[in-house]
């Protein structure tokens, strides 16, 4: 007894088969598939509204703009088309839908090519890489849409379901990447546009199995078993591209919280502050930059975090950190403000002050010891008679384990001693290598003192 009253429970809950309007959906959905007329003009203003909300990064233009959008239409057709075998309204569907694509494809890349602004806001930028999160969107939205549709008494769920998929908004950012030759935007704008219309289209295929729509019947039982054929290769062409987006999503996801367990936290707890950290692409490795501020990081960390990184199987990716001098009034206005277009600009802007600071000091550091250099050149042939030539300057040295070391580079020709050369000409006397590395010690210290080097390297060269 109590099992039954849970099931009738559960039934009366959950139960939307009885409420269902079969004939109603499919021709309430049927009708808007086409893009003509009204539908066009729509579609158009859609596109011109998403593309001024995205350029300025105002939400509520952008939300005025999935409204007035007539994308959702195209797209139910062709889940329900593959789920009542309408080969017809399936051909429809994707014709509408590639023409719509299309025409949005064309007003938003007319847009940003005349547009006086064009930066990337945080509306485009949010568009450019699908998540996990953006794949359960479009499939709930789905859902909603066509159980609101499939009713006997309609609701308002439609305008909500726009504004969640949000169909137009991706595809307008694809078209900025084509006005800017942004392949990038362009990409990631349309391939989230794909998705959505991927799963929405694949949850409108599950309820309507659901509400076991009844299939198109033919008089030609030939006709019909190619349609059906037609139809489940269909079905397999939109599952199969969605479950491989899926499992990279998948893998973008578990490969960023590898990176937090692994290195972020770990950075973190060296009582460093991190402002900001992103994963940007270079040609064949993937850069983890980390925009920090506090404590002195040593000079050994980034290769260590490398290894870290090499050990976890993620040999492509590479950390670089980038640290600030900002006082603690910055940071705390860039962590409750991390997604504003400004924040953005001041961390460049910050790392350009630093580069160009480090690049200043280089330059004048060299200039120091190019002057320094050529008076103890002098010096030295005044002290060392027995110098016929020598070059004074600095070295790089990098292994893998350390930080870039400069070294000072001293570089001598001595003059063979005339007792030695009438002895043998091959073979310099064991007196005149003895004097000459005496000579080295007296000048390692000199020049140590002259130049302000702790890493000095002499090589001498005794010649005939």
């Amino acid at each position: 007894m109590i099992f039954d009253a849970f099931k009738r429970t559960l039934d009366h809950v959950f139960n939307i088969l009885h409420e269902t309007d079969e004939p109603g959906t499919i021709r309430e959905i049927n009708e808007k598939i086409p893009i003509r007329g009204n539908n066009t003009w729509m579609l158009m203003c859609s596109a011109m509204l998403a593309s001024i909300g995205l350029d300025t990064g105002s939400g509520a233009v952008i939300i005025g703009a999935m409204l007035v959008s007539p994308l959702m239409s195209p797209i139910l057709g062709v889940g329900l088309s593959v789920g009542i075998n309408d080969r017809e309204m399936l051909i429809a569907s994707l014709k509408n839908l590639g023409v719509a694509a299309l025409a949005g494809l064309i007003v938003s890349t007319l847009y940003f090519k005349v547009t006086p602004l064009g930066e990337p806001t945080n509306e485009l930028l949010a568009r450019t890489q699908p998540t996990l999160l953006d794949v359960m969107v479009a499939f709930f939205g789905g859902l909603a849409g066509i159980v609101s549709i499939s009713r006997s008494d309609k609701s308002n769920a439609i305008p909500g379901v726009a504004i969640a998929t949000a169909l137009m908004p991706p595809l307008c950012t694809a078209g900025y990447g084509l006005a800017l030759g942004r392949l990038d935007f362009f990409f990631g704008g349309f391939y989230l546009f794909f998705i959505n219309a991927v799963f929405i289209s694949l949850a409108t295929f599950l309820i309507v199995k659901y509400l076991k729509f009844h299939t198109k019947d033919y008089i030609n039982k030939d006709k019909e078993k190619k349609v059906a054929r037609i139809m489940a290769v269909m079905l397999v062409i939109v599952v199969l591209p969605s479950v491989y987006f899926l499992y990279n999503i998948y893998q973008g996801v578990q490969t960023r919280k590898k990176i937090e367990s692994l290195i972020i936290s770990d950075f973190a707890s060296r009582n460093n502050e991190i402002i900001k950290w992103e994963i940007q692409e270079e040609d064949t490795l993937n850069y983890i930059k980390i925009y920090s501020v506090g404590n002195t990081v040593e000079d050994n960390l980034v290769g260590q975090y490398n290894e870290v990184l090499q050990k976890n199987s993620l040999e492509n990716y590479k950390v670089r950190l980038v640290q600030l001098d900002v006082s603690a009034e910055d940071v705390q206005r860039m962590a409750t403000d991390l997604t504003n277009n400004l924040t953005r600009d001041f961390l460049k802007t910050l790392e350009i002050q630093k580069l160009q600071a480090q690049r200043a000091d280089s330059v004048r550091a060299a200039q120091s010891v190019l002057t320094r250099s050529g008076s103890a050149t002098e010096d030295l042939k005044l002290l060392f008679p027995e110098i016929q030539k020598v070059q004074i300057g600095d070295m790089v040295s990098t292994t893998s384990q350390a930080k870039a070391d400069t070294i000072t580079l001293v570089m001598i020709d001595w003059k063979l001693p005339a007792q030695a050369q009438a002895r043998n000409r091959r073979q310099v006397s064991a007196t005149a290598s003895a004097k000459i590395e005496e000579f080295e010690t007296r000048i390692s210290t000199y020049l140590s003192s002259k130049l302000k080097s702790d890493s000095l390297q002499i090589m001498s060269t005794i010649n005939n």
